[in-house]
């Protein structure tokens, strides 16, 4: 993210990739990570993504790295928008039957500059505020009350082309203390550490169709209006989530 006077936005319209470029590889399986800070938000970050891919079984809990560059934007595409200066979110393939996630364990911090530290649920970073617009057929999101938390989208088989209603997680709309939540495929949602303040887990209905999850952030100029700005963000996550029926 890109904070209010940082830099201004990349040049041009969004559109397709335009082909790989350094920071385009696609996550990795199984990288090691620090399970507490699993990317470092004070050390550069390299040209590669760091998130990784992993699927689901029934009942049995998966890992992922979420970089702290990973684009929600660019979910389902084979690689991220230049546009924006992301990289991929984690990717993780659902087990077949549907069912609900919940999230065991999300740790880490993030920074959308170098050395910040904002948790899962997010921060204040350029006010903590946050409006973004929707692309590539993922609904936006809006937060009030915070800016750079973990988001996530689901998706079937393909990428998403018509974008879902923008959810509004700010304390006077739907919040962030929901118990159950069921978003549409492509509807951008909030997931933050997947815990209540008291520290219930927090379900997600996992919608008919879908075939994929994507872990990721949800960026732009000052949290506001169209996405972008990833590319000076830094640190990352480690999340461990199960699906059940």
């Amino acid at each position: 993210m890109l904070a209010t006077g940082c830099a201004a936005p990349g040049p041009g319209p969004m559109g397709p990739p335009q082909g790989p470029g350094p920071g385009d590889m696609p996550p990795v399986e199984g990288a090691p990570t620090d399970p507490e800070i699993p990317i470092d938000p004070a050390k550069e970050m390299p040209e590669a993504s760091l998130s990784t891919t992993a699927s689901l079984e029934l009942g049995k809990p998966a890992t992922v790295v979420v970089d702290g560059r990973a684009d929600i934007f660019s979910s389902g595409l084979a690689a991220p928008d230049q546009n924006r200066g992301g990289r991929l979110p984690a990717t993780l393939a659902l087990a077949p039957g549907g069912g609900s996630l919940t999230f065991g364990k999300v740790k880490g911090v993030v920074g959308c500059v170098a050395g910040a530290t904002t948790p899962p649920d997010g921060g204040d970073c350029a006010g903590g505020n946050t409006d973004i617009e929707p692309a590539n057929g993922i609904s936006g999101i809006k937060n009030h009350q915070h800016s750079q938390f973990l988001v996530g989208v689901f998706l079937g088989p393909t990428a998403s082309t018509t974008a879902p209603a923008t959810l509004d997680f700010s304390n006077d709309a739907k919040g962030e203390q929901f118990s159950e939540l069921a978003p549409a495929i492509g509807q951008q949602f909030y997931i933050g550490d997947g815990l209540t303040s008291a520290g219930a887990p927090q379900r997600f209905v996992i919608p008919a169709g879908a075939t994929r999850l994507f872990l990721a952030f949800s960026d732009a100029f000052s949290f506001q209006g169209e996405p972008g700005a990833y590319g000076d963000n830094t640190g990352g996550l480690h999340v461990t989530l199960t699906q059940q029926k």
